[in-house]
């Protein structure tokens, strides 16, 4: 069973949220790359990929491409 939810997976930089984005569109996991207003900055600038899909799905996807999620924020 595949768990639908909605968050923000937060990156180091607007350049890994963008290759994050297409490689999640690529694995059919809508996301859109946005600002975190609100950002916890002990690491990352504050930039995100707003998805609706499988939260671990779309985590596995983008550590297997090297690109590190500093945070998740559920309900994004």
């Amino acid at each position: 069973m595949t768990n639908i939810d909605q968050a923000v997976l937060v990156v180091r930089s607007v350049t890994s949220a963008m290759k994050g984005q297409k490689l999640l569109e690529q694995n059919g996991i809508s996301a859109y790359v946005e600002r975190n207003t609100a950002p916890n900055s002990r690491q990352g600038c504050g930039y995100g990929l707003k998805i609706r899909g499988d939260v671990a799905a779309a985590a596995g996807i983008l550590s297997a491409a090297g690109i590190k999620v500093s945070e998740i924020q559920r309900g994004g």
